[in-house]
């Protein structure tokens, strides 16, 4: 090898060590929890896409290795901004409404498990009861 070959590598090396201390502010605030669910409904949602849409997140090791845990993190932030189970409670109605909405359509057309693909974490896989309990309490009167 020569020299410039591993001075390159050296200092890609070091700065890929240096990239781990970027803090990324995984700290979950504490939730407004997600009273006004109906059970079975807050049982599926919470087990089936709380890791991403909520902040009971158990983050898995690919959310701490830089710079994969840069990506991993910011699709998190994404999908807490687009429905966030742990602030149902707390929302107002029309929030409620528009939550239960994009639900719904999610659920119609089938991308629930191809919707988001995070390093690390299980893909959320409805079953067919599962996704009808989810239809029912998501529908909105007109």
């Amino acid at each position: 090898m020569n020299p410039r070959t591993s001075s390159i590598a050296g200092w890609l090396i070091l700065a890929l060590m240096l990239c781990q201390f970027v803090p990324l502010g995984r700290v979950d605030p504490p939730s407004k929890g997600a009273g006004a669910l109906p059970l079975p409904a807050r049982r599926t949602l919470e087990s089936r896409c709380g890791q991403c849409h909520s902040y009971a997140t158990r983050w898995p090791n690919s959310a701490f290795i830089a710079p994969l845990s840069w990506y991993v993190v910011h699709e998190v932030r994404k999908a807490r901004q687009a429905i966030n189970l742990s602030e149902l409670s707390g929302a107002p109605n029309h929030d409620g409404f528009r939550v239960k909405k994009r639900i719904r359509s999610l659920i119609i057309s089938g991308n629930t498990s191809r919707h988001a693909v995070i390093p690390g974490f299980e893909q959320a896989e409805l079953t067919p009861s599962e996704r009808k309990q989810l239809l029912d309490w998501s529908a909105v009167p007109e």
